[in-house]
Formats: structure tokens, sequence, C-alpha cells
């Protein structure tokens, strides 16, 4: 199923470097990249792929994953102080 970089290098330079141009940190965008092409069926094309939803949820998160996300949310400044409340909201029942 993994599909080799060398197929599609030029492709994903681009998309490392427009990600990057973005923002987002360049380790974070070259594991974006790669978690692409490691799940792109043979023969498609990286650029028109739609993966299906349920390709997002194969791989269930850590608990040490979940808990360093939380840490990046709550230090993030520009996220919203009432949007990091969000996480810690509890449903309540009466």
């Amino acid at each position: 199923m993994a599909t080799e970089r060398s197929q599609h290098q030029q492709w994903a330079d681009k998309q490392v470097a427009a990600l990057i141009e973005i923002g987002v940190n360049p380790l974070d965008a070259e594991k974006s990249v790669q978690w692409v092409l490691t799940h792109l069926p043979a023969g498609e094309d990286p650029a028109t792929y739609i993966f299906p939803a349920n390709a997002l949820y194969e791989d269930p998160a850590s608990d040490a994953a979940i808990s360093d996300a939380r840490a990046d949310w709550y230090a993030a400044d520009h996220i919203p102080a009432r949007f990091k409340r969000l996480l810690d909201a509890k449903e309540e029942t009466e």
C-alpha cells in the first residue's frame, strides 16, 4: 500500500514547502507528507486522491499523544481561553 517517495518527490517537496510557508513546523510538515505517501494506494496521484474518512482513524492516538496535544492546545497563545476551557468541560445530566 505504501508509495515510494521517489515516485512523487516533486509533489512531496512542494507540499512540505507549502505547509512550512503557512506556519506548520517543518517536522510536522514532513510527517504529514510521509503519512500521505505511506497510505496512498498504488497507482494513485497524491495531488488528486481523496482519502476515505475511515483512513484517518486507523491509527488510534496513544495516551501520551493525547496528553501532548492537550498541552500544546493550552500553551497556544492564539487560542482564546474560552476554547481552552472546552477541554475541561464535563457533560452534566439533570
